[in-house]
């Protein structure tokens, strides 16, 4: 009679085990076989619920696309895909229209059109988009007369470049030269200073920059200013006007406006413009100082016999 705990389900007594009585283990690793499992369980899981089963389609397919890229990247195949991709779309586009048949500049006067176009760098047939808008912005603002440049693609087939130029303003002269600058202070250095020469004279280091400020401060004083020829930058620091005729006005560093009205009350009272005089200084608050000419002087020296 065969013993109870060796009886199988239908009452068949069950065979011994090999091996001593040892269990069979799965020729999977651990690891390996508790992935099976979880892979398992999830797929029953996803055939159940709608929802599930979409969390791992798009789970399937983010790791299928990750090994992939993977795969693309430590074999260095993206940048010629890459590559392709652009090729590929720019025979597309050009075959489209999408290349430079018209190239119009707007503004231009002292720069010339040709000038304008050669700084592009682009001919009628280049991919329109080919071009580096702001590397061609720059090199178009390099040039002298050019303050700003604005450079725009219209689709297809058209390129715009809009000119704001440098006005010449003042004649500036620095180390026995004398250039065409605007109202910041910029040098126009192709302009001649023979065809500007009716705008006004500064003089000196620094005084291109600040040529605006004490033109427009010498426009309220009529009378200076009707006479004057030429602004000296002083030391960095302070102005003298030269009149025509040679009369020099020291003006101080500190509040020059208020010192040009005193000389207005004094010229109104005494007639200053009209004397003989070299140099007006008024460099002193308060205080006026006059000093005549030295052929004045000569003058008043007695002849020798």
């Amino acid at each position: 009679m065969a013993k109870v705990g060796n009886m199988g389900r239908a009452g068949k007594p069950r065979k011994a085990a090999k091996f001593g009585g040892a269990r069979r283990v799965s020729p999977l690793k651990p690891g390996l076989r508790g992935a099976r499992n979880w892979a398992t369980a999830q797929i029953r899981s996803a055939s159940y619920s709608r929802r599930k089963f979409n969390r791992l389609l798009i789970t399937a397919l983010a790791l299928i696309f990750g090994v992939v890229w993977g795969g693309l990247w430590l074999g260095g195949f993206l940048p010629q895909i890459s590559s392709n991709i652009d090729q590929f779309k720019k025979q597309r586009l050009v075959g489209m229209g999408f290349v430079v048949k018209y190239v119009d500049v707007v503004g231009e006067g002292r720069v010339q059109e040709d000038k304008i176009r050669q700084m592009l760098g682009v001919r009628p047939g280049d991919y329109l988009f080919d071009m580096d808008i702001e590397n061609a912005q720059e090199r178009i603002q390099s040039l002298s007369w050019v303050e700003t440049a604005v450079v725009r693609r219209l689709w297809p087939d058209r390129i715009v470049v809009h000119i704001n130029e440098r006005r010449p303003y003042a004649l500036w002269q620095t180390n026995q030269t004398i250039h065409v600058v605007d109202n910041t202070g910029a040098v126009i250095s192709p302009a001649d200073a023979r065809e500007f020469a009716h705008l006004p004279f500064v003089v000196g280091p620094g005084a291109a920059s600040r040529a605006q400020t004490v033109w427009t401060m010498l426009k309220s004083h009529p009378d200076v200013f009707e006479r004057a020829e030429a602004m000296v930058f002083v030391g960095g620091r302070r102005w003298d006007i030269v009149l025509n005729g040679g009369l020099r006005i020291l003006l101080p560093e500190q509040n020059p406006g208020a010192a040009l009205h005193r000389f207005d009350t004094y010229n109104q009272q005494y007639g200053l413009l009209d004397l003989n005089l070299q140099r007006v200084d008024m460099r002193v608050k308060g205080r006026l100082t006059l000093k005549p000419r030295d052929a004045e002087k000569r003058a008043r020296k007695p002849k020798r016999v």
